[in-house]
């Protein structure tokens, strides 16, 4: 019977290991991420990694094709931090929530900044290849979202960018 009971307490925690949360991902993709958006020596690499682990790809493959577009103003910030420049001393400062189940997925509370000018962040993950990785990113202190998943938005940007700089259509 100690022996049953020992191999169900292995098993069992293999299971709580193999589900774990998306908390730990979140944090670290912040934590590189405003790493990488500070550092001049980061490479393309390295941003390229930091993406392919912690985001989704249909997220990679929309910020992509939004970024190809000549003069685009879907994203006028980073998505990922709502800013267009930050001090490297809100690293340390990061915090990441409670997760909350969301539609298959988890969401998360995230805060950046200061404590005198917060910017706080409603964070979706969901499972891919394995990984929690982010889909999506809302300014909740602000209450706006970059319009990265409007069809009309993004084929509005295309029409504007092929009409502008007609050498580039895509």
């Amino acid at each position: 019977m100690k022996a049953f009971s020992l191999i169900a307490l292995i098993l069992l925690s293999g299971c709580t290991a193999a589900h774990r949360d998306s908390t730990q991902d979140v944090k670290q993709f912040y934590l590189s991420w405003m790493k990488i958006y500070t550092d001049d020596v980061s490479t393309p690499d390295e941003t390229e990694a930091v993406m392919h682990r912690y985001v989704a790809r249909q997220l990679v493959e929309r910020l992509d094709l939004i970024n190809s577009f000549y003069e685009q103003e879907i994203v006028g910030s980073d998505y990922f931090m709502y800013v267009q420049d930050y001090a490297p001393t809100w690293i340390p400062l990061l915090r990441v929530g409670q997760v909350q189940p969301f539609l298959g997925g988890e969401k998360l509370n995230v805060q950046l900044g200061t404590e005198l000018e917060p910017i706080y962040l409603e964070v979706y993950t969901r499972r891919e290849d394995g990984n929690w990785k982010i889909y999506r990113v809302r300014d909740v202190g602000n209450h706006y979202e970059h319009p990265v998943y409007s069809a009309g938005e993004i084929e509005h940007a295309r029409e504007w960018s092929d009409r502008s700089n007609p050498g580039t259509k895509k």
